[in-house]
């Protein structure tokens, strides 16, 4: 696998997050595969940034700029379906071989929760959790790393909240670098004991056995 994505999804964008991307557009070499999905194309225009893929069932569809899209692949589905366009999006990325995926627009704006879950869950899928795809969800506030039995080093990030959310019954954590570290813990799914840490060095490493989230904030 190898190439990078960033998927646009219609959801919430802060205000921050336009600068955010044309810095990792920027900065992101090869340059990344750009997929709108439904309703992202909206963000995409507002940063003047056109899509390889537009990927729709035309439910959220923006209005268009004239020209906007005319050398975009457009992947159009029907509204009734089996998964949602951001399942369809990481399923075109698994197609194309990418190694490395990152979401935006992911939390969503018109607080519907299942929209929300699902979108973050997303790593759990039978196709995803058997493949080398690395996933990340990011916005100018705070981003969320899958983790399947591995290791997160997480640089310059002195001062940020980490927590670590199982997902499977228990993982096994280890961190370093944060204001309370852990060796081979135990955390079941539903504790909150590994909620609300901080980060107290330019270099931490969290070791997770198992699947779980990290969320990195302000």
């Amino acid at each position: 696998m190898a190439g990078t994505a960033f998927l646009f999804l219609n959801g919430s964008y802060q205000s921050d997050d336009r600068a955010l991307v044309t810095r990792l557009m920027r900065d992101t070499r090869p340059r990344p595969l750009v997929v709108a999905v439904d309703g992202g194309l909206s963000f995409l225009q507002r940063c003047d940034l056109r899509p390889d893929v537009w990927l729709t069932d035309l439910d959220s569809a923006p209005r268009i700029k004239k020209g906007f899209i005319n050398r975009t692949e457009m992947l159009l589905f029907s509204p009734r379906k089996d998964k949602t366009d951001a399942e369809l999006a990481l399923d075109l990325c698994l197609r194309k071989r990418i190694a490395r995926v990152t979401i935006f627009g992911w939390y969503d704006r018109t607080n519907e929760t299942d929209h929300l879950l699902g979108n973050v869950l997303l790593c759990q899928g039978r196709a995803l959790a058997g493949s080398r795809m690395k996933m990340r969800f990011l916005d100018s506030r705070q981003e969320i790393i899958p983790l399947r039995n591995e290791s997160l080093t997480i640089q310059g990030g002195r001062g940020r909240r980490l927590s670590v959310v199982p997902l499977t019954a228990g993982i096994r954590l280890t961190a370093r670098g944060v204001d309370y570290p852990a060796r081979n813990l135990l955390v079941h799914a539903g504790q909150t004991i590994a909620l609300r840490n901080r980060i107290v060095a330019d270099r931490a490493v969290i070791t997770v056995a198992g699947t779980a989230l990290a969320i990195i904030g302000r």
